[in-house]
Parts: C-alpha cells; structure tokens; sequence
C-alpha cells in the first residue's frame, strides 16, 4: 500500500540537502499515524517542497499550484520555501518549519476537496497528521535530553 501523504522535495542547490533529510523524517511519522486520506475520493494527499538554492529558485514562499486529480484519484500542492526563510533557521526550526507547511498544505487540499463537494473526515485527519507532528517535535528533544543524561 502507497503512503497516504507523500512528500517531495525539489532543491534548488546542494546547500539545501539538509532539508530533504528532514522531509524523510517527517514523511516516516505521517506515514506510521496517518492511515487514511479520509476522503473516499482520493487515494493521497502529494505534496512536493520546492527549496530554493544557489542553483534554482522557485518564487514567494507559500503554497502554489493546487490540482485535484480527480481520475487519478490524488491532490497535490506545491510548498515554496525561498532561501530568505529557511536559511537563517536552525535545524531545529527548519523542522517544525516544514512540519507546519505540511499540515497547511493538506488543510489547502482539504478546503479544496469539500470546495469540490468531497466528503473529508476532517478530525480524524488532522489528529492523525497531529499525532505523527508531535511525535516529530518530540523525538529531538527527547534525544538531546537523554544524551545529555
């Protein structure tokens, strides 16, 4: 069975790997809480960072270019990261940063399914995708403080 939020990750330079290190973390706990799209019309929520870098950019920061597949049964939106953002952030910030982003972009696909007539289990999504974020902002943390023991 396919992941039910997939991520992404276009970086616009090598400066920016970082980041793409972070998505995999953040894409294994969505992928362990969150068991459904819960919206029988769609099979996935796919959401693709673009990173800018030295090499590539990818225009303001924010959420772009929303397309509801409905024959291929997904939603997908970009997230824009300018280098002005993400940059001056430690990887700490960078983290709950992106976690954020995600769970924005699939409220902007949400908003776009019931738009749609859709019908979406919003709660149950949202304490799915809350579980696994919380469990992400927890686990760094609770590494350092137990190192630190």
């Amino acid at each position: 069975m396919s992941s039910v939020i997939s991520i992404g990750c276009q970086q616009g330079g090598p400066e920016a790997c970082f980041i793409g290190e972070l998505k995999v973390a953040l894409y294994r706990v969505l992928d362990k809480h969150v068991t459904s799209t819960h919206c029988s019309e769609i099979d996935e929520y796919a959401l693709v960072l673009r990173v800018d870098g030295s090499l590539d950019k990818f225009g303001d920061e924010g959420l772009a270019r929303l397309r509801f597949a409905k024959a291929h049964r997904y939603i997908t939106l970009d997230v824009q990261i300018p280098e002005n953002v993400w940059k001056p952030m430690s990887r700490a910030q960078t983290r709950s940063y992106l976690a954020t982003q995600v769970r924005a972009a699939v409220g902007a696909c949400v908003k776009r399914l019931l738009k749609d007539k859709c019908s979406v289990n919003e709660s149950a999504l949202y304490a799915q995708i809350d579980a696994g974020l919380i469990e992400v902002s927890v686990q760094p943390s609770h590494l350092e403080s137990a190192i630190g023991s």
